[in-house]
This record gives structure tokens, C-alpha cells and sequence, in this order.
């Protein structure tokens, strides 16, 4: 009985490993990402802007995995160059937020 409840937490935890790891373009970020991107684009704007920056997401989302964002999260805070992931919010800036040009 207890391989076969160290066989199940095993296989749980390693099927939550791999689906954290998901670092295709185009996927989902974990909500908490997903909840922390939105919640500071729009944390200093009207309410009526939080689909504009879910827009933002989903267009990141596209262009850069999870991995990839995560690494642009950490060269930001160790003040390196992102200058490369800023041109491109900037150019969908444009598209997300039309009304902001």
C-alpha cells in the first residue's frame, strides 16, 4: 500500500512539474503570472482598461514562453538590457491600447 501511495504523489507531482514547465510561444502563463501582469499594467489606470491589458498579455503570451518572460523579469531586475521585449510592448501597445497613442 504505501509504494503505491509514493507511486501516485510521484506521479501528481511530476505531472504538475510538466505542466508548470509548458514553455511553448503561444501558451498560457500560470494564473498567478496571469493575475500579477494584468493586476500591475492596471493598477494605475481606469478600471474600464483591464481587458486592454489583457490584450497585452495575450500578445506577449504569443511572442515569448513562460521561460522566455521569466528571464526577461529577471534581466529587468538586475538592470540589464530588455530593450528588445520593451519595442515590442511598445509596438502592441499601439494595438492594445488605441485610444492611450
Amino acid at each position: 500500500m504505501t509504494k503505491s501511495i509514493v507511486f501516485f504523489a510521484l506521479l501528481f507531482l511530476a505531472l504538475i512539474i510538466s505542466s508548470c514547465k509548458s514553455s511553448k510561444k503561444g501558451d498560457a502563463y500560470p494564473s498567478q503570472v496571469r493575475t500579477n501582469f494584468v493586476n500591475g499594467c492596471a493598477s494605475k489606470l481606469p478600471p474600464e482598461y483591464k481587458k486592454n491589458c489583457e490584450c497585452m498579455l495575450q500578445q506577449i503570451e504569443k511572442k515569448y514562453s513562460i521561460s522566455e518572460y521569466m528571464l526577461v523579469e529577471e534581466n529587468i531586475k538586475a538592470g540589464k538590457d530588455v530593450s528588445a521585449f520593451l519595442n515590442f510592448t511598445d509596438s502592441v501597445r499601439s494595438i492594445c491600447f488605441p485610444k492611450l497613442k
